[in-house]
C-alpha cells in the first residue's frame, strides 16, 4: 500500500480522517489483509503507522515516485500489488482479481487505468527510473500486454480533496 503526502487534502492527515466509520486508510488496509497477501505500507505520516499494525512499515516523505520505489525495494516476490490508501471502494475481491491476472494488471473502467495494479518484477527497473510526483500509471498505459480488469467507475474513486468526502456523503 502506498501513500504520499496528501498535500491537496489540506493540513489534516487524510488517511486518519474518519470515513464511513473508520480511518480512510483502514478501508484499503482491511481489503489487503483479507486477501492474505504479504503487506507492506509506505507511509509519510508516522501517526498512520499505529493504524496499520498488520503491515511492515516503510517510511518515505518524498514524491510519489520515491514512495513507490521505497515500497518496491522491500518486495521479495516476483510481483508487487500496488494499492492506494485513499481508494475506499476497493475490496479484497478486486485485489484478488488483479493478483490472479497473468503479467501486469490494473483496474480499468473503460477510460481510466488505476490501481490496484500488479507489477511484475521485470518492470521494477523501469519504476526505479521514475522521478518526481508520478506513479506507475503512464508505464502501465504503455504496456501492450496489460491485463485490464474492468470495474464500474465508482470503484475507482479516490479521496484527494476534502470536498471528495463531502461529495460522497451527500450522494
Amino acid at each position: 500500500m502506498a501513500a504520499g503526502r496528501s498535500s491537496r487534502f489540506g493540513p489534516q492527515c487524510k488517511l486518519q480522517t474518519v470515513y464511513r466509520g473508520k480511518p480512510l486508510v483502514r478501508h484499503a488496509a482491511d481489503a489487503i489483509i483479507q486477501t492474505g497477501l504479504p503487506s507492506i505500507a509506505v507511509i509519510a505520516d508516522p501517526d498512520v503507522e499505529g493504524l496499520l499494525p498488520e503491515f511492515r512499515i516503510v517510511r518515505c516523505c518524498g514524491t510519489q515516485s520515491q514512495s513507490l520505489q521505497a515500497g518496491l525495494s522491500q518486495v521479495r516476490d516476483n510481483a508487487a500489488m500496488i494499492v492506494l490508501g485513499d481508494m475506499p471502494n476497493i475490496d479484497a475481491d478486486i485485489i484478488r482479481k488483479i493478483a490472479a491476472a497473468p503479467g501486469p494488471a490494473a483496474l480499468w473502467d473503460g477510460t481510466r487505468i488505476c490501481p490496484p495494479a500488479s507489477i511484475p518484477r521485470a518492470l521494477f527497473t523501469r519504476i526505479f527510473s521514475l522521478t518526481g510526483d508520478v506513479g506507475a500509471r503512464d508505464l502501465l498505459r504503455s504496456l501492450p500486454d496489460l491485463n485490464r480488469v474492468q470495474v464500474p467507475s465508482h470503484l475507482l474513486k479516490d479521496i484527494d480533496h476534502r470536498r471528495d468526502l463531502d461529495e460522497d456523503l451527500s450522494s
